[in-house]
């Protein structure tokens, strides 16, 4: 499968809280991995929390972090945690960097693996790659533990690879969580984002606001998307913290005009919400 990287950084922000109102563990898990899923479909490549409250972060960041780990990695980086008790339910992502193949004669000279450094032997590293073998990377050696990308270069005699930074991969390679230290204005503002987008049941429609944004998108380097909590509209929480939309946002547009539900989960809102952005670019 080839999935384009973005030709701009693409990031999300979300609340904290967003799971709150959710009275059991397993509805939490459900939900979180319906955020992996649409940011992975849409090519995310930042999911950031903003603080909010009831502050749930903890959670959320630990289940975001875990599917968007390939499988064969959690054993080294994830332990066993109260968090991950529902983690069966999580869906598989099915990305470029969660490969099915586990046999080193599924590996293709010059493709990209995630791996995780499970020893160190002559200066080389000994990596974990999912594959029936270690594979040797030659370079600065990580630390044992550390999960790593690397770029095969060799299967015989032995599987060999060097390591590569992500941005080195031309295919879309998952998303990054970041956990905000401050609320959703402090976050937006300490981002460094060229374009910021709020997404609101009292924006413009889509529609209406497509021309001036679809230039403005095209044009920034990296682009910011926000969305509410199911309590609480990105107004509210603008205003809680003792601010407004239009003091922190580019743009505020509401992607689900005439929504026959009296309110949008913040999970719906995404997916609805970066569908009609991905037709941009």
């Amino acid at each position: 499968m080839r999935a384009p990287r973005r030709l701009r950084r693409l990031s999300v922000a979300l609340p904290s809280s967003m799971v709150s109102e959710l009275g059991h563990l397993r509805q939490k898990t459900e939900v979180v991995g319906q955020v992996a899923r649409s940011a992975s479909i849409f090519r995310v490549d930042e999911v950031v929390v903003y603080r909010d409250e009831p502050d749930e972060s903890s959670l959320i960041r630990t289940l975001l972090s875990y599917v968007e780990t390939p499988q064969y990695l959690r054993r080294y980086l994830f332990g066993v945690r109260p968090e991950l008790k529902y983690a069966g339910v999580l869906p598989p992502l099915r990305t470029p960097h969660h490969p099915l193949g586990n046999r080193v004669g599924d590996l293709e000279v010059g493709e990209h693996r995630e791996g995780v450094v499970v020893n160190e032997e002559a200066g080389e590293c000994l990596v974990d790659i999912g594959v029936d073998t270690t594979l040797r990377a030659a370079g600065r050696v990580p630390s044992k533990g550390s999960r790593v990308t690397v770029r095969i270069t060799g299967k015989s005699p032995g599987l060999r690879g060097v390591f590569a930074k992500q941005g080195e991969v031309d295919q879309y390679w998952g998303y990054r969580i970041r956990v905000a230290k401050t609320g959703l204005a402090g976050m937006a503002g300490d981002g460094g984002y060229g374009l910021m987008i709020a997404t609101s049941r009292t924006g413009t429609p889509y529609k209406d606001a497509v021309e001036a944004l679809s230039k403005e998108w095209l044009g920034a380097e990296s682009i910011l998307v926000a969305f509410g909590s199911p309590r609480r509209g990105i107004d509210e929480i603008l205003r809680r913290e003792g601010g407004s939309v239009g003091d922190v946002f580019r743009f505020n547009i509401n992607t689900i005009p005439g929504q026959g539900c009296e309110t949008v989960r913040t999970e719906e809102a995404l997916h609805a919400t970066l569908a009609v952005l991905n037709l941009i670019e």
